[in-house]
C-alpha cells in the first residue's frame, strides 16, 4: 500500500513538472515577443525624438549605436513588467481558447499550483530588474549625459544646488547647498572623510569654501576630528583635499545617477547639516529603487486572475486589458512621484503607492478566482 502511494506521489510530481515545463514553454514566446516589441517601440520613439540632434551634431552610425547600447538598461526595467503582463494574458487566453485550462483544473490542479511557474518567473524578473536598476541604470544615465555633452560640444556650466560628490577611493563625500564651478565657490559646505571601516576621520562644515591657489579654503568652518573637541576657525585648508572644481562638476551626480548607497549617504549628509526638509526627493528615489523591481512580481499577481477571466475571450481581449492596466499604472505613478518629490506625500508612500494599489487589486482578484 505504501509503495503504491509512493508511486502515485512520484507520478503526480512527474506530471506537475511536465506541466510546469509546458506552461513555461507556452509563456516564453509571448513574453519574448512582448519584450522585443516594447523595446523596439522605445528605440523607434527615442530615435525619432533625437533624430534632429543626431543630424545636427553629425553623429555617425557607431555613435548612435553606442548611445542605444548605453541607454537601454533604463527602459529594460520598465519594459520587463509590461512584457510579463502581456505575456501572461496572451498565454492564458490561448490556453483557455483551446480548453486546456479547463482540463488542467478538472484534473485537480489548484490555481496556485497552476500559477507557480509564472510566480517563479516574476520573482526572477524582479531580481534581474533590481540588479539592472542598481548596477547599470545609474551608470547608464551618467554615460548618456557624458555622450550627449560630447556630441553637443562644451556647454556653459550652470550653478548647482544641493550639490553632492562622492569619491570612493579617497572615502570622501562632498555636499554644498550651492556650487558655482566657474568661480570655484561653494556655500554651506560639508566634507566627510571616513576610514576604511567606515569610522569618521574628519568632518568639515563651512559657511563658504573657495578654490584659491589650487586648494580649497574653508571659511567660518567647524572641524570635527574625533576624539578631539570641535575646532572653530575663521579660515583653514587641508592639502590632502585635492578635488578641483572641474573634477567635482564633471563627476558629480544627480539623484537619478546615484546608487542606493550614495543616496543613503547624501540623505545622512542632509540630516547632519540640518536640511531634513530637503531629503524628500532623494528618499523617493531611494525607495523607488526597491519598489520598481518588485513591480514584476506584482504584475504577475495581477495578470494571472485577469488572464483567467479573459481566457475565453481571445488574445485581442488580453491586449486591450493589458494596455488599460499599463495606462492606469503609469498615470498613478506620474501622480504619486511628484507629490513625494514635493513633500506633500510621505516618500515611502509616494514610491510604493502604485505597487500597493495594484498589488492589492491583484490579491483580491486572485482570491476570488476559480
Amino acid at each position: 500500500m505504501l509503495a503504491r502511494n509512493g508511486a502515485n506521489s512520484y507520478s503526480a510530481d512527474v506530471r506537475l513538472r511536465i506541466l510546469d515545463k509546458y506552461l513555461l514553454r507556452e509563456f516564453a514566446w509571448p513574453l519574448l515577443y512582448s519584450f522585443d516589441a516594447f523595446l523596439l517601440l522605445f528605440v523607434v520613439h527615442d530615435l525619432l525624438e533625437n533624430l534632429g540632434d543626431f543630424l545636427k551634431q553629425r553623429a555617425g552610425i557607431g555613435t548612435i549605436l553606442r548611445y542605444y547600447l548605453i541607454v537601454l538598461p533604463e527602459p529594460i526595467v520598465f519594459i520587463l513588467p509590461l512584457a510579463l503582463l502581456l505575456g501572461i494574458l496572451f498565454c492564458l487566453s490561448m490556453l483557455g481558447k483551446h480548453n486546456e485550462l479547463v482540463a488542467m483544473r478538472a484534473s485537480g490542479i489548484s490555481l496556485w499550483r497552476l500559477a507557480a511557474p509564472f510566480f517563479v518567473v516574476g520573482a526572477l524578473a524582479s531580481v534581474v530588474s533590481f540588479v539592472v536598476n542598481e548596477a547599470f541604470v545609474p551608470q547608464s544615465r551618467e554615460r548618456v549625459d557624458a555622450l550627449q555633452r560630447q556630441m553637443r560640444g562644451h556647454r556653459a556650466v550652470r550653478v548647482r544646488s544641493n550639490f553632492f560628490f562622492s569619491d570612493p577611493q579617497q572615502r570622501r563625500d562632498w555636499y554644498a547647498r550651492r556650487f558655482d564651478p566657474e568661480t570655484g565657490v561653494m556655500e554651506d559646505t560639508a566634507v566627510y572623510l571616513r576610514a576604511a571601516d567606515g569610522r569618521p576621520v574628519l568632518d568639515v562644515f563651512a559657511r563658504r569654501a573657495v578654490w584659491v591657489e589650487n586648494q580649497w579654503r574653508f571659511e567660518d568652518a567647524r572641524v570635527v576630528q574625533p576624539p578631539a573637541p570641535d575646532l572653530f576657525v575663521a579660515a583653514t585648508n587641508f592639502p590632502f583635499v585635492t578635488e578641483t572644481p572641474k573634477r567635482l562638476m564633471m563627476e558629480s551626480k544627480h539623484r537619478e545617477e546615484m546608487t542606493t548607497a550614495e543616496l543613503r549617504r547624501l540623505i545622512r549628509t542632509f540630516m547632519r547639516t540640518g536640511r531634513e526638509s530637503q531629503t524628500a526627493p532623494y528618499r523617493v528615489e531611494m525607495y523607488g529603487r526597491y519598489a520598481t523591481p518588485l513591480t514584476c512580481l506584482i504584475t504577475v499577481v495581477l495578470a494571472v486572475p485577469l488572464g483567467l477571466r479573459v481566457s475565453r475571450r481571445g488574445p485581442m481581449m488580453s491586449v486591450g486589458v493589458a494596455m488599460g492596466l499599463v495606462v492606469a499604472f503609469f498615470i498613478l505613478m506620474k501622480l504619486s512621484l511628484p507629490l513625494g518629490y514635493g513633500g506633500r506625500v510621505p516618500p515611502f508612500l509616494a514610491a510604493w503607492l502604485p505597487n500597493v494599489i495594484f498589488g492589492g487589486i491583484g490579491l483580491v482578484l486572485l482570491a476570488r478566482a476559480r
